[in-house]
């Protein structure tokens, strides 16, 4: 066995190193950097800030959604003030067959809802206003078994 000398010159090896860096600090850029391009928001400010009252209870909330002879259970995952997620739990490829606008339906209105939109406030689709009606009566019948009177 031989011993090999792998000679490597400055010149080569800087230009290697600054390419390596200039990759991490993009990889590193990409990475960290906010997704809206907004600056930060400020911190509120304790003396000024009040915590709002609960609107729900905190909790895992489902109801049922009769479609033909299927039952679609809706499912909606709450904080205090808060819609953190909604979904159909037991959506059947069946379903989704016979019924094609339910799952793009809901995850439109579940968009809005998790994004901060108040259930009265939501905007339907024209071309999908009757699926998301029937679904908005479930979620707010929904959201009333969540209350907080």
């Amino acid at each position: 066995m031989q011993t090999k000398i792998l000679v490597l010159r400055k010149n080569r090896l800087a230009i290697g190193l600054i390419a390596l860096c200039a990759a991490l600090l993009l990889f590193l850029f990409f990475t960290f950097r906010s997704s809206s391009g907004d600056p930060a928001p400020a911190a509120p400010d304790p003396a000024i800030s009040q915590k709002p009252e609960a609107t729900y209870r905190a909790g895992v909330y489902t109801s049922t959604i009769a479609l033909g002879d299927s039952l679609l259970n809706l499912e909606l995952v709450l904080d205090s003030n808060h819609i953190n997620s909604v979904r159909l739990v037991n959506l059947e490829e069946s379903v989704t067959t016979m019924y094609p606008l339910i799952e793009p339906s809901l995850n439109a209105l579940a968009e809005q809802l998790v994004g901060g939109v108040a259930p009265a406030d939501i905007k339907l689709d024209d071309n999908k206003k009757y699926t998301q009606s029937l679904l908005m009566e479930v979620i707010n019948a929904t959201l009333k078994k969540a209350a907080v009177e």
